[in-house]
């Protein structure tokens, strides 16, 4: 006769009961996180979440509110809300059969955990919080009861085999891993504070206060971006453009071109002289025939995020 092996005296067989690690949560507690998720995600569908007032949608975007701006967010994509409202009734519905009860539980406490960051960081309602942390420890009670699995799953399970790895082999995984972290951590260093950014003097917002004969073919306001680099923005009272643009600072020049980094021709090429707040351009511009002396007031300094 064969003796069992040790994995197969882990597993229980088919007849016999759940060993204690494997007791089941509680019916009325998964039926209730069930209920309230299809709640959710039928929400969804009907349009009583993600949705946001037209009021909003007319302000400036960093006067909308964290509740709003995050609706506004994840309603954008009608798919993506779709999505997330099928995965939350999925959920829900696999949480009510005992035999897919963890699935679904895993499913959902993911979610959820992100539902509850969501609302911590953009200050949803206190009410919607509350909902969110109490699925969220219902969650964590119900997966509790699976925890003996969860750590065979997880952790016992993946151990190698003994033998399989040597010092030298460790030793070179750990190398690895260190490479990997230092790589990505000074290349994205790299693409914010290289490639994206290249701080100029004229960074931020800049209202023009006056422009002489040329005010019709000026925008009301430029945009020197900071976070990205060479990138003017011209806002006109019915259209935004996208331009490239460069400053020198020792010989005061400025020349705008216009598509962003491919340039293209040339739009204005002039001069600048700035004091506090206050910018002055002196130059040519495309859609003016005779040269332009143009003032600014800076509204807002460049962002920093």
């Amino acid at each position: 006769m064969i003796p069992p092996t040790d994995e197969a005296k882990m597993e229980p067989s088919a007849e016999s009961p759940p060993p204690p690690e494997n007791r089941y949560p509680p019916a009325a507690l998964r039926y209730f996180v069930a209920f309230m998720f299809l709640l959710y995600g039928f929400a969804k569908l009907n349009g009583a979440q993600f949705t946001i007032l037209d009021s909003e949608l007319d302000k400036p975007m960093r006067e909308v509110p964290g509740f709003w701006l995050t609706w506004y967010y994840f309603g954008y994509s009608a798919v993506y809300g779709g999505l997330i409202a099928l995965l939350q009734i999925g959920g829900a519905l696999l949480l009510t059969f005992r035999r897919t009860a963890l699935l679904g539980a895993c499913l959902l406490f993911g979610m959820v955990s992100n539902i509850v960051l969501v609302d911590v960081f953009y200050d949803v309602d206190v009410s919607g919080l509350a909902s969110a942390v109490v699925l969220w420890v219902c969650l964590a009670i119900i997966l509790s009861t699976y925890a003996a699995e969860l750590e065979r799953l997880f952790w016992t399970r993946q151990a190698p085999p003994p033998g399989s790895r040597t010092r030298g082999r460790r030793a070179a995984a750990a190398a690895v891993r260190v490479a990997m972290v230092a790589f990505a951590a000074a290349f994205t260093w790299f693409v914010a504070n290289v490639n994206n950014r290249r701080p100029t003097v004229l960074d931020g917002t800049w209202e023009v206060v006056d422009a002489g004969g040329a005010a019709g073919a000026l925008p009301a306001r430029i945009y020197f971006e900071r976070n990205r680099a060479f990138m003017a923005v011209f806002r006109y009272a019915d259209r935004w453009e996208t331009h490239h643009f460069t400053v020198d600072t020792a010989g005061h020049a400025l020349h705008i071109w216009t598509e962003w980094l491919s340039k293209g021709p040339e739009i204005f090429s002039g001069t600048y002289r700035l004091a506090g707040d206050r910018l002055e351009l002196d130059g040519r511009l495309a859609s003016a025939s005779a040269p332009v002396h143009v003032r600014l007031r800076r509204v807002r300094a460049a962002s920093a995020h």
